[in-house]
């Protein structure tokens, strides 16, 4: 783990801005807003004359949120590369500025009396460990008006996110194994269809009761069940043995929960939607594997647990379709991802004066909360190499000597265990993993010791 100033760095000096002096005043703003990203902007600069930078770089109309983030990206793809399965898990989330009427350039959002922007994010996730690797590709979405007239089979930018996504982030080296995860809203045969034909592979949410392709057509006349995909999916039995618990997470004001669930899947063949373009028409129909998995049983007042899921990977044994749904809970990353941006950058309490403004902002802002995202996984990863192989020494025997136990054998696990109680995690088997808020507390208060204990040994040579 580097420090602020040093990861700063590595996350801006190698930006092109067109000026070298925009380059390494992008460093100095991006080191200050990670050493304080729930900060305001005049907070985290400090300094009135570095806030007057920061504010003329972020007014600057020759900068753009893809020029702010191209070495962060550059470096997600890199590893990516060298990583055998990566999950591209994305999702779309509004950012709401209705309380800041005097910003220009907003467009509808939530039922339309809201104003903001949307942000479609495309995260690289290691799903054995669900490592996040980083940001892949972000897209800015101005929503158009529901009146707004389009050509034929034209779609809205907000539609076409997914396809514009998996385009972006390319083609995967020829052994390794890339897969767009992704919820009922991408449910779009062209966005599918763009994944294969790109040589990786898919695994969504279905949302549309889509006609099936049998080889032998009675199939559907002697089983109507079968003519449908949703139909077909609901059809099925629960798969002997299938039986197994997962964590359900807190969403929509209810507590985090244990569910048991049951599996079934089937292969089965989609063609193109005739409704679509004519190139698209003419695409040939995707062979996939329907997987559902539901909650027969769920508890009282709660909503149950059934997802219809398609992937283009085969799912042949009971070991693939659980692999599927494990895949598909990854996706919850991204929501916590956005989360980040939105509690712990505070990126929708901006008041810069335009959406531009707000875009060339969060070319700080979309690095700084997978950082924070980073630490929480950090914490929770059991790592039992010497703390002093993954962070400064100096932090290590701080935090040694504020827990008041040996830095010299301390473990990193132990490390990111002291930093979650720095943070406020009392560590009761009840309490649960810590959240990043709280991983972010406690380094943010090691850092701030180290920084003064590095000043006192900086003005007391004799002390080292």
């Amino acid at each position: 783990m580097l420090s602020a100033s040093e990861w700063a760095a590595q996350q801006w000096a190698q930006v092109d801005l067109g000026d070298a002096r925009l380059t390494r005043r992008a460093v100095e703003i991006g080191s200050r807003m990670a050493a304080h990203p729930e900060s305001s902007l005049p907070e985290q600069m400090g300094d009135p004359n570095v806030l007057k930078a920061a504010y003329g770089l972020l007014n600057h109309p020759g900068i753009s949120l893809e020029a702010l983030t191209a070495e962060h990206r550059r470096q997600t793809l890199q590893a990516a590369g060298l990583t055998p399965l990566v999950l591209w898990v994305e999702d779309t989330t509004e950012l709401d500025y209705t309380a800041h009427p005097s910003t220009t350039g907003l467009g509808p959002i939530g039922n339309g009396n809201g104003r903001g922007l949307l942000l479609h994010s495309t995260l690289a996730v290691e799903p054995a460990t669900r490592t996040l690797l980083g940001l892949a590709h972000a897209q800015i979405i101005l929503r158009e008006p529901k009146e707004t007239p389009r050509p034929k089979w034209a779609r809205s930018p907000e539609g076409r996110v997914w396809e514009v996504s998996a385009a972006a982030v390319g083609n995967p080296p020829a052994d390794r194994t890339w897969v767009h995860v992704s919820d009922r809203g991408s449910d779009i045969f062209a966005y599918m269809a763009a994944c294969v034909d790109r040589d990786k592979h898919f695994l969504v949410r279905v949302r549309y009761n889509r006609s099936l392709l049998w080889d032998d057509p009675a199939v559907s006349l002697e089983h109507p069940e079968l003519a449908k995909l949703l139909d077909c999916a609901r059809s099925f039995t629960p798969y002997p043995d299938s039986t197994y618990t997962v964590t359900i997470p807190a969403h929509d004001q209810q507590p985090e929960r244990q569910a048991t669930l049951v599996l079934q899947w089937q292969q089965v063949v989609i063609p193109a939607p005739q409704s679509a373009a004519p190139e698209l028409r003419r695409h040939k129909p995707l062979t996939v594997y329907l997987v559902r998995v539901w909650e027969p049983d769920p508890p009282p007042g709660v909503e149950a647990v059934d997802w219809v899921l398609l992937s283009s990977l085969p799912v042949v044994t009971l070991a693939d379709a659980k692999a599927r749904v494990e895949w598909y809970r990854c996706r919850w990353l991204c929501e916590d991802y956005h989360q980040c941006l939105k509690t712990g950058c505070h990126i929708e309490r901006s008041q810069l004066d335009t959406a531009a403004d707000i875009c060339r902002l969060l070319g700080f802002a979309i690095p700084i909360a997978v950082r924070l995202l980073q630490l929480r996984q950090a914490a929770r990863q059991p790592q039992p190499l010497p703390a002093t192989l993954i962070v400064e020494p100096l932090l290590v025997q701080v935090l040694a000597r504020r827990l008041n136990t040996a830095w010299q054998t301390m473990t990193a696990e132990q490390f990111w265990h002291g930093i979650a109680r720095l943070g406020g995690h009392q560590g009761r088997r009840r309490d649960g993993p810590p959240g990043w808020r709280t991983v972010w507390r406690g380094w943010r208060y090691l850092a701030d010791l180290t920084d003064g204990a590095r000043l006192f040994v900086d003005n007391n040579p004799s002390r080292n």
